[in-house]
């Protein structure tokens, strides 16, 4: 009879976790995966738009009002930024701004839209020139690969 109890009092701790964890925990903390047309929809209300590509990259095209913030570079800048706020990120095709949507999950960012699919599949037109230089340089102290391109 008492391992019966037991029994049930293990099981019904066990419901009980199950059901505060999934009524606490964070939903995706906010993170929409767009597509092209998304990706437009959220240009168009004005979403701050963030480019995670190089400097390099950022200055043969990207989309027009997009802020660039170098991956390397991304966490120690978006810790400053408003959490509340709704952002637009995108890379060329999606795997470095899938690691800064990361980022942003984890400092508790409520409204991010990922644009997977990368600038790659961006339909709209591009906007060539330099990037705003970011106001913090942040140094990690660790090796630089330094990526060239050229267009021979």
């Amino acid at each position: 009879m008492r391992s019966k109890n037991v029994a049930w009092i293990v099981i019904g701790a066990l419901v009980a976790v199950v059901v505060a964890w999934n009524l606490f925990r964070p939903a995706d903390a906010g993170v929409v995966n767009v597509d092209a047309a998304g990706a437009q929809a959220a240009v168009s209300q004005g979403v701050q738009i963030v480019d995670v590509r190089s400097p390099g990259e950022f200055q043969l095209g990207h989309i027009k009002g997009a802020l660039n913030v170098p991956i390397e570079q991304f966490e120690n800048q978006a810790a400053s930024w408003d959490k509340n706020a709704t952002y637009l990120v995108y890379c060329a095709t999606g795997a470095r701004s899938q690691s800064a949507v990361e980022i942003m999950q984890r400092l508790g960012f409520t409204s991010v839209r990922h644009f997977a699919a990368g600038i790659v599949a961006w339909p709209g037109e591009l906007q060539k020139g330099e990037a705003t230089p970011l106001t913090q340089v942040e140094t990690s102290g660790k090796p630089l690969m330094i990526e060239f391109y050229t267009d021979s």
